[in-house]
């Protein structure tokens, strides 16, 4: 069974599919490309799949394109979603979705907004944004079992959506840095222990142990972490 998934050498949009591939016990191919040897790619459909982008996965005969179509069908062939019925599945499915959307693209954004949109002003957005995403991480929290033995949100075992989840907490937390640890956890206690837990996995030691340092491959990013990290937050409790 050949296994391969494709992305630049960042968190971004990938790093909770590399700890739920990781999860299945299967060897992949972690194939990750700069910035710069993208555009060599970028039209090969067995690396940049259907919408020339990424991530991308091929498993087996699948090339699968785009992060939630890849969450999906990582669930799918892992199992995640056995025995549920479909309304049990457009749950777990929409908490991809919010981590996802809500929380890792939103926070990655603000990384990247000095370099895709010169002029704007980020020291207003910035607070709006990261409340909004706390926010939606307050909700996602509420989501997760409480006294009845589960730990997972699907179960007896972690499905595609904890791994969204913690990575979600993790997406924060880098961003806001480990200044504001405490005041995180005090905000969304529930998904903060989640996101422990999820980091003890036994089988996530080697994806940790290669995590990549970056959320994004912006070449602004320390500054723009610097400029985000100096923010009176103290408005939404950070």
């Amino acid at each position: 069974m050949a296994v391969v998934f494709r992305y630049f050498d960042a968190q971004g949009r990938a790093q909770a599919l590399r700890h739920a591939l990781s999860d299945t016990g299967l060897s992949f191919e972690d194939v990750r490309v700069t910035i710069a040897t993208w555009p060599t790619h970028r039209e090969d459909p067995s690396f940049g799949g259907w919408f020339a982008s990424l991530p991308t996965l091929t498993w087996d005969t699948d090339t699968v394109s785009e992060t939630l179509s890849i969450a999906s069908y990582v669930a799918r062939r892992s199992g995640h979603y056995d025995g549920l019925g479909a309304g049990e599945i457009a749950k777990l499915e929409g908490v991809v979705s919010c981590c996802y959307l809500d929380v890792v693209r939103c926070l990655a954004d603000v990384v990247w907004a000095p370099v895709l949109y010169p002029g704007a002003d980020v020291a207003t957005t910035t607070p709006r944004l990261l409340r909004g995403s706390v926010g939606k991480l307050a909700r996602l929290s509420a989501l997760l079992p409480d006294g009845d033995g589960s730990v997972w949100l699907g179960g007896a075992r972690p499905t595609v959506a904890d791994f969204f989840l913690a990575e979600a907490v993790e997406t924060m937390r880098y961003v806001l840095g480990p200044v504001r640890d405490a005041e995180l956890r005090n905000l969304v206690p529930r998904a903060f222990a989640h996101a422990e837990r999820m980091r003890a996995l036994p089988s996530l030691t080697v994806a940790w142990e290669t995590r990549p340092p970056r959320l994004t491959a912006s070449p602004d990013e320390p500054a723009a972490l610097e400029r985000v990290r100096g923010y009176d937050l103290s408005n939404i409790g950070l």
